[in-house]
């Protein structure tokens, strides 16, 4: 075997994986680009360690961030070794170290018999809540995010990050809920890491034991420890501040440092070379994976970033004409395009080798659509789809109800959400007396409950508040009034911020939103009342339920879920201001830098074609908003990505359009023989598109009366002809004066 695996170090490593492999001794770090090989890395320095160096696996620990990673490479050292048994510790850091908390039982501050999950770690902290009256103020699953936040950011169980506890009463919620774990002999996920650094910082004969026997630690993703793990590993490694062991060796790339908000600390790296001393830095920046043209515009975007140890990742994979920047009028136009995209490119790559990669959940919604539309199979990686979201459910309920006064499953979806105290018994009373009654609708059995004498006045208070909700909201109302009546009688905003951590309630309101804006977009489309709203979403559900789900289908995530994954054929949509970044980044530099790294992973899936997506305008509460290119994309010269505008091309041309960029053989439809296609080199919109555009818009006039789907009937004061071909009219309305694009006013 070890001649079989000499043979694969000679022919498999290029001259900086080599290196890294041999390395014997002393710290290294491997700053390892995007599709550079670290996992052939890692698994053949630890096989280089046992064949070749005669190490024996148990004095070798290699610690990962998901399972996932750890087979993969138990795997590789395994199919590496062949004949030998024994395999070294390949794990996470959780893993490992309950191993060490059994082992060292003893030396703990308190018995350890069992690990809390995260449910069981909330329903604790409920019963705490519930026991001191405080469940109205907070929740267990944001004070469970804030205790482990606290956690990750301390380096001693003795050294608690109050801070992180947003209330002065929540120490206390704190210390009650350690003081029952204590009484239960458990540990949460975090204590692993907190009582394993214990061990070692305040018993030196188990650090000495352990540094007698571990003389290799090997960690994978080093960019995304936090801090406990950069001062567990110290605490293994060094004794003082000299290294107490034959190698520590850590791999990993600052450029793709994504997860801040899970408590990742991109610093643990690149302060690496002075926290271990004579550090030998080794950069693999040869990738395998992508075309040169993707990796220069990924190299001149990171670039700018100051929090990194320099690289320029280069490929000996050549190809032209590979990145597309593509401007559309709006996120419709824009998913239209991506659809024509997919369906030209499914011959090329198969969709199952394309990835659609949006910085947040919300921009799905629009893509989601067009795709069922043209009966685009595809899958949600790390999210659910739109119209399957719970707050979305909720919110799409209580219109259910609205038109459908006989859907149980609607109604006992929403009764008690947001919470109104009408608890388990209230809800089976009230199905067995529907049971009797199936021709009864909801608001029948709800007046039978209350004649029937058997609810005190609080229940009957709630229930009369509960109607109030919908009593003044019929079938035919104007869905978008409908929602906001609900929304702001529910008080369901402020359900979703006390109900979830800070992160996940933004999501969840932003989807809100996000529903809010589609709402309008139907009703601009001419869908307006909750009856034809919730006909249109029945269906698109349905074709949702009957899409193929075999693997031939387009894959759609966060870019945060993007990292790891690769495809052939990679689209960036939305890459605009307030979106990437995103508005919340913009008070802090390392905020911003992590968001230009979100773009480069997302520009690093890419294997042969890369396009980037912007939009004139999107709707935002109703409204079309003018928008910007992300300033990421400024910063990247223009003759990198050639950049085509196809606002005004329909489906035809689109499509046309990507068969060439592709190099596949164009569709059998044709463009009309009048309107312009355009090839791949990007150029000036012609002057005889100008000139339609301009003869369309002069039927507006000053003061002419025109018509708006949600702000109603108002008086034109003001009219721009953009140089675009766009014209922007100023209305006055009942409720204001509005800028709006012409083509969502009507003329009276």
């Amino acid at each position: 075997m070890r001649d079989s695996f000499n043979t694969f170090l000679e022919k498999n490593l290029n001259l900086s994986q080599h290196q890294a492999v041999h390395h014997e001794t002393g710290a290294i770090l491997v700053v390892a680009g995007a599709g550079s090989g670290k996992t052939r890395v890692i698994t053949a320095r630890i096989t280089h360690l046992i064949l070749n160096k005669n190490v024996p696996p148990s004095s070798i620990v290699a610690l990962t961030f998901t399972n996932k990673a750890a087979s993969e490479m138990k795997e590789r050292i395994a199919a590496f070794l062949g004949h030998h048994n024994e395999l070294p510790f390949v794990g996470t850091f959780h893993s490992y170290c309950v191993q060490l908390l059994k082992k060292y039982q003893e030396y703990l501050p308190h018995p350890f018999l069992s690990i809390l999950d995260s449910d069981d770690k909330q329903k604790m902290i409920q019963g705490i809540l519930q026991r001191n009256n405080l469940q109205k103020q907070f929740t267990a699953k944001n004070i469970s995010h804030m205790i482990s936040q606290m956690k990750n950011h301390i380096d001693a169980t003795s050294q608690p990050a109050t801070e992180y506890l947003s209330h002065p009463m929540l120490t206390d919620v704190f210390n009650a809920y350690e003081a029952e774990k204590k009484a239960s002999q458990c540990l949460d996920f975090d204590d692993l890491l907190l009582q394993a650094l214990d061990l070692f910082k305040k018993n030196s004969f188990i650090k000495h034991k352990f540094q007698e026997k571990v003389r290799h630690i090997l960690i994978d993703e080093y960019q995304d420890t936090n801090i406990v793990q950069h001062e567990l590993l110290k605490a293994m490694a060094l004794d003082e501040k000299n290294l107490a062991i034959d190698s520590v060796c850590a791999v990993g790339d600052e450029d793709q440092s994504i997860y801040s908000w899970r408590g990742a600390t991109v610093t643990n790296m690149t302060n690496f070379k002075t926290v271990f001393p004579n550090t030998t830095i080794v950069t693999i920046d040869q990738n395998y994976r992508s075309v040169q043209e993707i990796l220069t515009l990924a190299n001149r975007t990171i670039e700018n970033n100051t929090c990194r140890t320099p690289k320029n990742l280069w490929s000996e994979k050549q190809g032209k004409k590979r990145t597309l920047k593509l401007q559309c009028l709006t996120e419709y136009q824009e998913a239209r395009a991506i659809a024509q995209l997919l369906l030209a490119a499914k011959s090329k790559y198969g969709l199952q080798n394309v990835g659609i990669l949006y910085r947040t959940h919300t921009q799905s919604r629009a893509i989601e659509e067009a795709l069922l539309k043209e009966s685009i199979p595809y899958r949600i990686i790390g999210g659910i789809q739109f119209y399957e979201r719970k707050e979305i459910k909720d919110l799409l309920a209580y219109l259910k109800i609205i038109v459908n006064p006989f859907d149980r499953t609607s109604f006992f979806r929403i009764i008690n959400v947001p919470a109104r105290g009408l608890g388990d018994k209230f809800e089976e009373a009230f199905y067995m007396q529907w049971a009797d009654e199936p021709f009864a609708t909801w608001q029948d059995i709800m007046k039978q409950l209350v004649k029937g004498g058997n609810l005190g006045k609080s229940k009957i208070a709630t229930l009369e508040s509960f109607v109030s909700i919908i009593q003044t909201l019929e079938p035919t109302t104007a869905t978008s009034k409908a929602l906001e009546h609900i929304i702001l009688k529910t008080e369901y905003i402020s359900y979703i911020k006390n109900s979830d951590e800070p992160q996940e309630a933004q999501a969840r309101l932003d989807n809100i939103k996000e529903l809010l804006d589609a709402v309008n977009h139907f009703q601009a489309n001419g869908t307006t009342s909750i009856a034809d709203f919730l006909d249109e979403v029945a269906l698109m559900q349905d074709k949702m339920s009957k899409q193929n789900r075999d693997s031939q289908a387009v894959s759609l995530m966060t870019l945060h879920a993007a990292k790891g994954l690769e495809f052939d054929l990679v689209i960036l949509p939305g890459i605009e201001e307030g979106i990437i970044p995103t508005t919340r980044s913009l008070n802090s530099n390392d905020a911003i830098e992590e968001e230009r790294r979100l773009f480069y992973v997302g520009i690093t899936r890419a294997r042969e074609h890369l396009l980037i997506t912007i939009t004139k305008h999107r709707y935002s509460y109703g409204q079309m908003v003018d928008q910007f290119p992300s300033p990421f994309l400024r910063e990247i010269p223009a003759d990198l990505i050639p950049f085509e505008d196809c606002s005004y091309w329909n489906a035809t041309q689109i499509q046309q359009f990507f068969a060439q960029w592709l190099g596949i053989s164009p569709t059998a439809a044709k463009a009309p023989s009048q309107v312009y296609v355009p090839n791949y080199t990007p150029r000036p919109r012609v002057a005889a598109e100008k000139i339609e555009i301009h003869a369309t818009s002069t039927k507006w006039k000053k003061n002419q009366p025109v018509k708006h789907t949600k702000y109603g009937v108002g008086t034109i004061q003001e009219i721009e002809e953009k140089t675009s071909g766009e014209t922007h009219i100023t209305v006055r309305f009942k409720n204001g004066v509005k800028k709006i694009i012409a083509q969502f006013l009507q003329k009276l």
